[in-house]
């Protein structure tokens, strides 16, 4: 069961613990992970193969297919077969949740300049260009459950930014879960869809085999495991960020509806083991209330199990002294998901610094951000949120800079060409200002 923590009282391994999330050592599995990718780069599908035949195959089968036939590519008869498999009610709610994340992430890319340019010094312009890259690669995990959502989600916010070529991938499983997975990714205007998934995934859309493309960037959440294969790999290409086991934290003063704040951080604990729920208050009183819903709530939960074990593990209850504290927790924290349910939740948001996504007001439910409101799911975690944003178009644009100088812009600049590459040494850039500037012959 969760815990109720006084924040002044709580140990330093107890702080660490909750801080630390399930962050386990990238060092410890990193041999593993360098030497399937080292395999996979140099042996295509071969290796792909022998990886998912070590991790995903069951009695001979993976996902629904057997091994030893197994079509890594997704067909467009299997696309045909997805969109009869699923009901009509859920093709439709895909078709409303893809056309709610459309509208956000296109009005969300046109708000970003595509061209900027300011003059230096007269004679001398400077700016930029906003392009996308060419193919993005989009990772779904589905290993607790199936995810349709970010398959969407992903790939929507990809063709906002303008990208040619969307590959999707995600591990095999079984074919009602396949299919839900493959008309959301079509919906949102996927290219490619691939089956496969951890290491293998990561390896075979950094390297390219000969099914599946090469990209420029992968975007994506997905376990330890996914997220060292993409930091492994980010020499040859981009990734977004570490986007590892989903996380949130709830802010509660008084005015919150306990029974909302226990569902929600049921919510996040429902993921797996390895999720985190932590409630901050001022308040013991609404502390033990949520303590109390939580336990009612737990009994009644599908999940169970795993929800009980990241309640225990990696969530907590924690009242804090002063509201000051309690905001530069979570501030420490950088929450991935952070409820806001207190009398003025935009006051409180603008004095923080440090979140993924935030979600406002008693109504405003971390699953409407998952589900339906149409903002990308795919956030920082682990603390990240200190430095890296939710997944959007900008993710899979990227900036050229550009400058342009007369003759007499430049020469405005060439002292300063000169005095500086005269200091570190570099005497042929400094004479490549001086020609140009020199009499003309």
């Amino acid at each position: 069961m969760i815990t109720i923590f006084q924040y002044e009282k709580l140990s330093d391994a107890d702080r660490s613990r909750l801080m630390a999330r399930s962050q386990a050592s990238l060092i410890d599995i990193a041999p593993t992970v360098q030497s399937w990718l080292g395999r996979i780069a140099k042996d295509g599908d071969v290796a792909v193969m022998d990886y998912l035949k070590t991790f995903d195959q069951k009695e001979g089968k993976l996902g629904w297919q057997d091994a030893e036939s197994f079509r890594l590519e997704v067909s467009q008869e299997d696309i045909v077969r997805a969109y009869e498999t699923i009901s009509e009610d859920l093709r439709d709610r895909i078709r409303q949740q893809v056309t709610l994340s459309r509208k956000f992430h296109t009005e969300y890319a046109a708000t970003l300049p595509q061209e900027w340019e300011t003059v230096q010094v007269e004679g001398v312009r400077a700016g930029y260009r906003r392009v996308p890259i060419e193919r993005a690669g989009l990772y779904v995990p589905a290993g607790k459950a199936p995810l349709p959502t970010v398959a969407q989600i992903l790939t929507v916010a990809a063709k906002a930014a303008g990208v040619a070529t969307a590959v999707v991938t995600f591990p095999p499983c079984p074919w009602e879960s396949e299919a839900a997975i493959i008309v959301a990714a079509t919906e949102a205007g996927a290219d490619r869809i691939f089956r496969v998934g951890g290491i293998a995934a990561i390896g075979a859309l950094a390297y390219g085999t000969e099914s599946i493309p090469k990209v420029d960037k992968i975007a994506g959440p997905g376990n330890l495991y996914v997220q060292a294969a993409k930091l492994f790999v980010s020499d040859r290409v981009g990734i977004d960020m570490f986007a590892g086991p989903s996380e949130a934290m709830f802010i509660a003063d008084d005015t919150a509806n306990p029974a909302f704040i226990a569902a929600d951080v049921l919510g996040q604990c429902e993921h797996g083991p390895d999720s985190a729920g932590v409630v901050v208050t001022t308040s013991q009183v609404m502390a033990e209330a949520i303590q109390s819903e939580i336990a009612r709530q737990l009994e009644k939960l599908d999940r169970q199990a795993y929800a009980a074990t990241a309640l225990e593990r990696y969530s907590a209850i924690i009242v804090f002294a002063s509201e000051a504290e309690m905001l530069d927790y979570v501030d420490a924290y950088a929450p991935e998901h952070l409820e806001i349910q207190t009398s003025d939740p935009v006051a409180i948001l603008e004095r923080l610094r440090n979140v993924g996504s935030a979600f406002l007001g008693q109504f405003a439910p971390i699953a409407a951000g998952d589900y339906a409101t149409g903002t990308n799911h795919t956030l920082p975690t682990g603390g990240a949120a200190r430095y890296a944003s939710a997944v959007s178009p900008e993710t899979f644009m990227r900036t050229i800079q550009f400058q342009e100088a007369t003759r007499e812009g430049l020469g405005s600049l060439e002292q300063i060409v000169t005095s500086i590459a005269n200091a570190e040494g570099l005497t042929a850039h400094r004479d490549s200002v001086k020609i140009r500037n020199s009499p003309l012959e």
